[in-house]
């Protein structure tokens, strides 16, 4: 029980992967790790691209303000090149802690095996 608790919390919390490395499902662990990296870059890109694209295209002359940047914010969010790859990574990340937790209660549940 405690170990499906730390290993939920280290990827809920944490970071994506790190409750299956926890697990020592250390394949699982890996590709959750690199797919939480790669959606993590491809939004950093997209936020930086459609925040310049839209501030260029809406306020160029003005300075950029508190304002401004609360309206680009609300701009970025709504914008789809952004908003996909945040519930894709947002997705990844609630998979990735309920995969944790239930494999690690698999593991407590489970009779242990027998050695011959």
């Amino acid at each position: 029980m405690r170990q499906a608790i730390i290993a939920f919390v280290l990827s809920a919390f944490v970071f994506p992967g790190l409750g299956q490395l926890y697990n020592q499902d250390r394949k699982r662990g890996i590709i959750l790790v690199l797919l939480a990296n790669l959606l993590l870059g491809l939004l950093f890109l997209a936020g930086i691209i459609v925040f310049s694209q839209g501030y260029y295209e809406y306020f160029y002359p003005k300075p950029l303000t508190g304002q401004v940047v609360k309206e680009l914010g609300r701009y970025l969010l709504s914008h789809p090149v952004f908003f996909l790859p945040l519930c894709a990574l947002l997705g990844l990340w609630g998979f990735a802690a309920l995969d944790a937790a239930r494999s690690a209660w698999r593991r407590a549940v489970a009779p242990p095996a027998e050695e011959s």
